[in-house]
């Protein structure tokens, strides 16, 4: 039997992407504070609640979500991308996986409306197979990107896992920021 994970609404995720585009990213991006009292003063400036550090930092939003701020290992090291889990379904058995993209790609279409109207039509979007990206790619992705070089680019993916093994999908929002300055793969924007 499918299991859904996450299943936040579209009206759910235009609070939070509201909430989002008000976020001072150029604050954000530099890394998250050592100290667990500067950590939460820093996160209370969002409006964030401290949660728990895994890879960066998870803060509880102020509508009630998660967030991932990702951040490469070690202490003061640059945030590079603010994740949050829109929806998320496993399926126990591999004749579930059609089902389960069914789901995935309605829940996609009505987050990407919700998205479209928020931010204007995107400028990428479509399957891998139309990008011609290699299999480990989102099956669906929508970005924003803006003339600003400090605004942070914005994406709208459903990853979907077929094969072998049950699978399942998960549809995320992120807002990607500049690079840490001392990459192990090369410079530029993370995405």
């Amino acid at each position: 039997m499918a299991s859904v994970i996450a299943d936040h609404p579209p009206q759910e995720l235009a609070a939070e992407l509201s909430a989002f585009l008000r976020v001072d990213w150029r604050a954000v991006w530099p890394g998250i504070p050592d100290g667990e009292a500067e950590r939460a003063e820093w996160c209370a400036a969002f409006g964030w609640e401290p949660l728990w550090l895994q890879s960066g930092l998870w803060v509880r939003t102020p509508q009630g979500g998660r967030l991932h701020l990702a951040s490469a290992p070690g202490p003061g090291r640059p945030v590079t991308r603010a994740s949050y889990t829109v929806w998320k379904a496993t399926a126990a058995e591999e004749s579930e996986g059609e089902a389960v993209l069914a789901v995935a790609l309605d829940r996609y279409a009505a987050h990407l409306a919700r998205m479209t109207a928020a931010l204007g039509a995107p400028g990428r979007w479509g399957d891998a197979e139309e990008r011609g990206l290699e299999s480990g790619a989102p099956y669906r992705m929508a970005q924003w990107r803006y003339a600003n070089p400090l605004a942070p680019v914005i994406v709208l993916d459903l990853d979907h896992r077929a094969g072998g093994y049950a699978g399942g999908g998960t549809i995320s929002l992120a807002f990607h920021g500049p690079a840490d300055p001392n990459p192990d793969n090369g410079p530029g924007w993370l995405l």
